[in-house]
């Protein structure tokens, strides 16, 4: 892929047996305060390109361009509020949940292990493009399932994984099902076989309890050496003290003090209808059903123990 001048954010990606493709819009990177990129995309006209990778040439010419960071997340676990704070840093541009990761990502791949991976990479050398300057990648929830591929695409990069009780996570998810969860009243094809590949879960309520536990077993294939677990009860204390550190992103009290004013504020509202944040842990505690209890229980929180248990002693 050539150079192009100019600030050519890769919006969409598509593999093709002739190579990897990638949809550029120009918008500038500071434009990217929304909470998510396609967000951005959508709120802000710009002009097109589309530019080809030859596929001999995928994941070459990507040296030195992998992100400072990787946020991994459980869903609905405090990774938006991460990536929103981290925004806060003027020397970062925060790339969150960007749709061209997941059409590489999607199963069933389209590509061998090697290639999807060397496609990752170039991908990541055209955010460096966009960027100029170091780079966060903060993925979407399903991402984490291949968080092994991504690991393999940056093998110097550091990551976390944001997690939440399971309990939470799951009464979201029922109530509030992400768009990937669902095809109708069936789990969705593309997926299914990753979270419940015997087609046990005989439940809405055990289904959710088995993705939970599918991101966790995901987490522990790539060890815990160049990761940390960042639990939503202590953020955003552990966005200062502990995620940027290892990102290798200085905060200073000024930085500092336009994060704890962010974390006020529903890291999900659109920019343009900003609202206030509003704790919701014991509600969502209280309005667990029986049958979802039960599952978390069986399914979600021994995958977290096991994660848990990799990650003790490891110092972040």
């Amino acid at each position: 892929m050539q150079a192009m001048q100019g600030d050519w954010l890769p919006a969409r990606a598509a593999l093709h047996s002739t190579g990897l493709y990638f949809s550029l819009r120009e918008i500038r990177p500071a434009e990217l305060q929304d909470p998510f990129m396609q967000e951005t995309i959508a709120r802000i006209p710009a002009r097109e390109s589309v530019v080809q990778v030859a596929r001999e040439d995928v994941g070459k010419g990507a040296a030195g361009t992998a992100p400072a960071g990787v946020v991994f997340h459980v869903a609905r676990c405090g990774s938006t509020l991460v990536s929103q704070l981290l925004k806060q840093h003027v020397g970062l541009v925060v790339y969150a949940e960007p749709l061209s990761v997941n059409e590489i990502l999607l199963p069933p791949h389209r590509w061998p292990r090697a290639e999807t991976v060397a496609a990752l990479r170039s991908l990541g050398a055209a955010f460096a493009r966009h960027a100029r300057k170091p780079w966060v990648l903060k993925l979407t929830s399903w991402n984490t399932l291949f968080c092994d591929l991504v690991a393999e695409a940056f093998p110097a990069t550091p990551w976390v994984l944001c997690l939440r009780d399971p309990l939470e996570v799951a009464v979201s998810l029922v109530e509030r099902p992400a768009g990937w969860i669902w095809e109708g009243e069936l789990p969705a094809a593309p997926f299914a076989k990753l979270v419940d590949p015997e087609g046990a879960a005989r439940s809405r309520e055990e289904y959710v309890a088995r993705i939970y536990a599918a991101f966790c077993d995901a987490a522990c294939r790539i060890g815990p050496a160049r990761g940390a677990l960042v639990d939503y009860r202590t953020l955003p204390v552990a966005l200062w003290e502990r995620v940027a550190p290892r990102f290798g992103l200085t905060v200073d009290a000024a930085l500092r003090a336009r994060m704890e004013a962010a974390a006020l504020m529903n890291s999900k509202a659109p920019v343009a209808r900003p609202a206030a944040f509003t704790e919701d842990s014991g509600a969502k505690r209280a309005a667990a059903s029986v049958a979802l209890r039960e599952a978390v229980d069986r399914h979600a929180r021994p995958a977290l123990e096991r994660l848990q248990a990799l990650h003790a002693g490891v110092t972040p």
